[in-house]
Formats: structure tokens, C-alpha cells, sequence
């Protein structure tokens, strides 16, 4: 005879397969997250189907990242492998390692630049959780020497945030800790994805020209090897800038907001190269979904340092040469002063 234990126990695992499976995603699976939606998925065949449903993972998307919920990116999410749960955890984790292979074939192809002309953004910023801006904005092209930029505003546009504008250093500080953004990269083409954000900012800080600003940079770093040790691109780093200015009402507004890349001496990318990165980034290896303000910034720290460290090298071989060089200039003006002393005194 079964003891009282395992009898509720196969009660209770009998009980899930006979609610009915319009209960369940109207009355459960709705409100679960994506973590909860994806761990019932695990649980068996029947849940995973149930759990698969795109509605489900469309609103998820939509209410994680308000800017996906326009014409235009629901109709590229729906053109992914899984529709809005693999457009969901492409952006949800963290590109980790840049690799110019992927073990899924298909949904990839070898790195080429001239055939990603095309690129969305889709940016979401909140202020303690609140949603204060959204902009999707679709870039054509991008020209093989130019640097790679991406602007979401045009130089007259300001978005009004209702947020008050800091007044002492104190209020800087906790801005850094309020805001929140979000900047997914999608390839229509390949049909992938990518958040380039630290979600945090890295950097808040105050400019005074032109007129009071609160400046805050996130961005991303990482590996985009393989390549030669020691080179220009051996690091890369996505940052991302947004311009905050007050207005007369003591709130402040949104006034810029753009995406570069930057290699290791600092340098902005040009779109070719940058375009080559992206597709690998897109098909490399992807991190933890925890801990992606905390490992933003460590690899922001770090790319940092190695940049100083690389400058610091440069010059140091640099400042020989430049002595020596001097040197050589100034031998060689010794000698025509001397020459030409010597012929002025001969003939006058």
C-alpha cells in the first residue's frame, strides 16, 4: 500500500495533465515570466507545446521591450526560427565571445558585410522602472570608410522625461542607479539578434558645453576574435550615448541618443568593419542572462585599462624615435651652420 506521501504526490503530478489546456494559458501561463515559462517548458512534452505559444512569448517581448510592439519588428520576430522566443533569447543574453562559426546552420551564414545592409534598433530607456522612451530606427546602409553611427534623434528633436534635473553630485550618483536602457541590434536578413547595453549606465557625468548637461554612456565589450594578438580590433567596445538636458520647468529631456564602436586605441569603426563584427556577434557564443550590469561594467573597466596600457606602449616606442629623430635633425643643422660659418669667414 502506498504511503500518504507518494499518494498525493502522483495526485498532484496527475492533477496538471487534466487542467484544461485553455486554463492554462489563459489563467496560468499569462503570468508567468520568461524564466518560469521557460522551466515549464522542461517539465514535459505537453507543457512545452503549451508553453511554446507565440502569444504568450510575444506579449513577453512586448511588455519587456515596448519597442518591439510596432508593425515592423513584429513582423521581423515573426520571420525568426521560433518566432518571438528565439527573438527573446537572442536579446535577453549576453553576447559573450564574437566566433566567425555557430553550431545552428540554419538560421546563419558565412560572415559577409555587403549582405547585411540593413539594420533595426529597437531602444527602450526606463527611470526606476518606469518607461520613459522608445525609438525603433531602421538604418539603409553603411559607407565602407565612414564610422559607424547610429543616431535615434534628429539634432532639433527632444523627448520630454518628467524627470528632475540633478542639482548636486549627490542626485548624479543616484541617476546612474534609476536608468535603464536597452538596445537591441536585429539583422532582418539573418534573422538574428542582439542587446548591445550594459542596461546600467558605466559613466555619469555633468557638461557644461554646450549649456548644463548630464551625459551617460552604456555600452558592451567583448572578444571579436580570432585574429592577431595585440591588434587594433582584438577588443571592441559598443557604447552608447544619451544627452540629457534641462529645460525651464527643471525637468529634464532626452536630446541625443546614439550607438558607436570603438577599438582598442579608441578610434570609431568604420561601417564595413563594423558590420563584420555585428555578424559575427550575432552568431557567436552567448553568456548568462544574470549579472549583465555587473559583468558590463567589469568589461568596460577592463577594456579601459588595456586601452590606457596600449596607448602608454605606443608612446613609449614612439617617444625614442621622436628623440632620436631630433637628434638627427639637429646634428644635421649643427653641421650646415658650421659649413656655412666656415664659407663666411673664407670669402668676407
Amino acid at each position: 500500500m502506498d504511503s500518504p506521501w507518494l499518494s498525493n504526490t502522483n495526485i498532484s503530478r496527475n492533477s496538471i495533465s487534466t487542467v484544461h489546456p485553455d486554463i492554462m494559458e489563459t489563467h496560468i501561463f499569462k503570468l508567468l515570466d520568461a524564466s518560469a515559462l521557460a522551466s515549464a517548458s522542461c517539465v514535459s512534452s505537453r507543457l512545452y507545446s503549451l508553453a511554446s505559444d507565440e502569444t504568450l512569448w510575444t506579449n513577453i517581448c512586448n511588455s519587456t521591450w515596448p519597442s518591439t510592439d510596432t508593425p515592423r519588428i513584429r513582423h521581423v520576430i515573426s520571420s525568426f526560427p521560433k518566432g518571438p522566443r528565439s527573438f527573446f533569447s537572442d536579446s535577453v543574453t549576453n553576447p559573450d565571445t564574437i566566433s566567425t562559426t555557430t553550431t545552428n546552420s540554419s538560421t546563419s551564414s558565412p560572415v559577409n558585410p555587403d549582405r547585411t545592409s540593413r539594420l533595426i534598433s529597437a531602444v527602450d530607456i526606463y527611470h526606476q522602472k518606469r518607461h520613459v522612451f522608445s525609438k525603433v530606427v531602421e538604418t539603409e546602409s553603411f559607407g565602407n570608410r565612414s564610422p559607424f553611427r547610429v543616431e535615434l534623434l534628429d539634432p532639433e528633436d527632444t523627448v520630454p522625461a518628467r524627470i528632475p534635473h540633478p542639482v548636486d553630485e549627490r542626485m548624479m550618483l543616484e541617476l546612474g542607479d534609476r536608468f535603464t536602457l536597452s538596445w537591441i541590434l536585429i539583422d532582418p536578413i539573418r534573422r538574428r539578434a542582439m542587446n548591445l547595453s550594459s542596461y546600467k549606465p558605466v559613466i555619469v557625468e555633468r557638461r557644461w558645453l554646450p549649456g548644463e548637461q548630464v551625459h551617460m554612456r552604456y555600452g558592451w565589450v567583448f572578444y571579436s576574435g580570432p585574429g592577431k594578438e595585440g591588434s587594433a580590433t582584438e577588443y571592441v567596445k559598443f557604447g552608447i550615448s544619451v544627452t540629457w538636458e534641462e529645460c525651464q520647468c527643471g525637468v529634464m529631456h532626452v536630446t541625443g541618443v546614439s550607438l558607436d564602436l570603438e577599438d582598442m586605441y579608441g578610434n570609431q569603426m568604420s561601417g564595413k568593419e563594423s558590420l563584420a563584427i555585428i555578424q559575427k556577434g550575432m552568431a557567436g557564443i552567448r553568456g548568462s542572462v544574470k549579472g549583465r550590469e555587473e559583468e558590463g561594467r567589469r568589461r568596460y573597466e577592463e577594456y579601459m585599462e588595456m586601452r590606457r596600457e596600449r596607448i602608454l606602449s605606443v608612446i613609449s616606442i614612439k617617444e625614442p624615435e621622436r628623440f632620436h629623430h631630433s637628434l638627427y635633425v639637429a646634428f644635421r643643422l649643427f653641421i650646415f651652420a658650421t659649413l656655412g660659418l666656415l664659407l663666411f669667414r673664407r670669402f668676407f
